[in-house]
């Protein structure tokens, strides 16, 4: 099978000749791994692992014309344009701040535009929620299809509005509007959601195989706002963005991650037609059970943890972990393994290789 061909097969619930895999790698592991390989050449890292297939062309959001420079900086761990204010603290174009560590590998929040905001009119005197432009990718249908012609799954970001909320308001913030101020979440919410619409419509019009949501709304034990308050506030607004998409491309994929225990939203995000979940983190869902309960509906992506077996385990430790996730997950197809988030700093580099050569070297069909 092809790269594509192995990912669409296990999307579709369908036995590929083996797991498809993909990876998300934290800036130093990306550098330890070019060094591992004796490359500048990260597309050959990826092969020498065995992760192919994906591509990502995503819209971006801008600020109205005239809100400020804006650029990229090498080592910048986002990757999107950014105002830096000094060598470690930076605004993105939302306005939001955050300041990176003395090391450079993880930053904090600082602040949001909208912390004060008492009230629906405090709104309008932010442009971002109004007047955000989206840039697409120069000849963006033509670039998919190309995409497609060299084998490649195509993917596109949109943010999920939670997480833009809650950098723009505040973590507590966030939060206390969902029981406090209702009103002032929504009006926010409708703008949003207007925005990453507009955005996500953008890939489908392109032609995009699959539209990634990403960002948090779970922690290690429970949703952070309660299951309710999702359902009903973000629920029905996020069923709109699917359908709108699914009417422009019918068999897109809509893939939502967050970290943590979601297990009491998943029959929820089935039914506004999510298909494809990532982390299923195990320290927090059993990837089997996930399988047994929703398996028929959802492909798991993820599953491997980074909390444990990665980082601390041996190679052959690994490598149990994942044949006995292909044996019990992705013998049927609806399986696509990687580690649970961004592989960090302290992973081995034998663990990694172990990881991707395990998934690789296991035929699904054959059972070895």
């Amino acid at each position: 099978m092809t790269p594509r061909q192995r990912i669409l097969t296990a999307l579709n619930h369908e036995p590929p000749d083996r797991t498809p895999t993909d990876g998300w790698f934290h800036d130093e592991t990306t550098e330890t791994l070019k060094r591992h390989y004796d490359t500048d050449d990260w597309d050959v890292v990826l092969a020498e692992l065995g992760i192919e297939g994906w591509a990502d062309l995503s819209p971006q959001i801008l600020p109205p014309a005239g809100e400020g420079q804006f650029a990229l900086r090498p080592g910048h761990a986002s990757g999107k344009p950014a105002r830096w204010l000094d060598d470690r603290t930076y605004e993105d174009v939302w306005g939001v701040r955050f300041r990176r560590g003395e090391d450079g590998r993880y930053r904090q929040w600082l602040s949001g535009p909208l912390e004060n905001a008492r009230t629906v009119e405090d709104l309008d005197d932010y442009a971002m929620l109004h007047d955000a432009g989206i840039q697409q990718p120069e000849d963006y249908a033509e670039q998919v299809a190309e995409l497609k012609r060299q084998e490649r799954f195509v993917t596109a970001d949109v943010e999920n509005p939670f997480r833009r909320y809650w950098n723009l308001r505040g973590f507590e913030n966030a939060l206390a509007d969902y029981a406090a101020d209702p009103e002032l979440l929504e009006a926010a919410y409708d703008r949003l959601y207007t925005l990453y619409t507009e955005q996500a419509l953008a890939s489908a019009r392109a032609g995009v195989d699959m539209i990634r949501i990403v960002g948090d709304i779970a922690m290690q034990d429970r949703i952070m706002m309660g299951p309710a308050r999702w359902q009903h506030f973000d629920k029905p607004r996020m069923a709109k963005l699917i359908d709108a998409c699914r009417t422009v491309k019918e068999d897109l994929h809509f893939f939502f991650h967050s970290d943590g225990k979601l297990t009491d939203l998943v029959d929820d995000l089935v039914e506004i037609g999510i298909d494809v979940l990532n982390p299923i983190q195990p320290e927090c869902m059993d990837p089997v059970e996930v399988k047994r309960r929703w398996g028929d509906h959802i492909t798991l992506h993820g599953c491997i943890s980074i909390q444990r077996t990665l980082p601390f385990g041996s190679p052959e430790d690994v490598r149990q972990e994942v044949e006995g996730l292909v044996r019990q997950c992705g013998l049927d197809g609806g399986l696509v393994l990687m580690p649970s988030n961004n592989v960090q700093p302290d992973t081995p580099v034998e663990n990694i290789i172990a990881c991707y050569h395990a998934a690789r070297d296991f035929e699904v069909r054959g059972g070895v």
